[in-house]
């Protein structure tokens, strides 16, 4: 899958004005430290991504308050700040949150402590999948990098990546959902839909949108995945332009 193929360069274009757009945003975060997101206080050290003042955060919180059943076993994958899984924590059975910063994971077990939530939640070091064994989970959690990129900084981790992370997840995923298990995840116009709708339909997942947010620059949205008669089949292509 070469990017060539995939992004165009009005959307190469848009990705670098983001770049600059959330560096800036975070640079007054990183200031005032202490942010509130709903009822979740978080402490948001530099170069710690922030959940306040980015809409693809607030959208998959807002998606995630609804979604959540008390049986739930969760699992938050790249937690950051750890406010999916704070949010998580108070609604379902179990959570589960992975980073592969450390520096990460500490801002996330002081922000669940902060919220008194620490006891709920299950704090593991590693990459995608790696570090979880054989658990199995009804609702997988993720809100990937999608602006093209090296990282070179923690911070930079959660906003930019190379795409394969995607595909990764999303190959790696199919075997750690319990039956009826769905993922929740997000994704923009300003990345290639057409690369994210052949991942999809190569991994046999069904799509529904659940929320979106239109943007100057792009559409944000929360999507549910999930795998069962309708697999490979694809909802939301149609509705996009790109």
């Amino acid at each position: 899958m070469h990017l060539s193929e995939y992004l165009t360069l009005r959307n190469k274009l848009k990705q670098s004005a983001s770049k600059v757009i959330l560096r800036l945003i975070h640079a007054f975060i990183w200031r005032i430290k202490i942010v509130r997101v709903d009822s979740t206080t978080l402490f948001v050290p530099p170069n710690i991504f922030s959940p306040k003042f980015t809409i693809s955060s607030k959208l998959l919180a807002d998606v995630l308050m609804h979604e959540l059943k008390e049986d739930d076993i969760v699992l938050d994958m790249g937690t950051g700040s750890g406010v999916l899984a704070i949010i998580a924590a108070r609604r379902s059975a179990r959570v589960y949150a992975t980073d592969i910063s450390l520096e990460a994971l500490a801002t996330a077990i002081l922000n669940a402590k902060i919220n008194n939530v620490l006891d709920k939640i299950t704090f593991l070091k590693g990459s995608l999948f790696k570090p979880l064994g054989n658990l199995r989970f009804s609702l997988i959690l993720f809100n990937p990098p999608y602006l093209y990129g090296t990282p070179r900084s923690t911070y930079e981790r959660a906003i930019v990546g190379d795409p394969y992370i995607i595909f990764a997840f999303l190959k790696e995923a199919r075997d750690y959902l319990l039956p009826n298990g769905r993922i929740l995840m997000t994704y923009s116009t300003i990345s290639s839909i057409k690369l994210l709708s052949h991942m999809l339909k190569l991994l046999h997942y069904k799509c529904d949108i659940v929320s979106h947010k239109r943007l100057p620059f792009e559409t944000i949205f929360v999507l549910r995945l999930t795998l069962g008669e309708d697999e490979g089949k694809l909802y939301f292509c149609n509705s996009v332009r790109y």
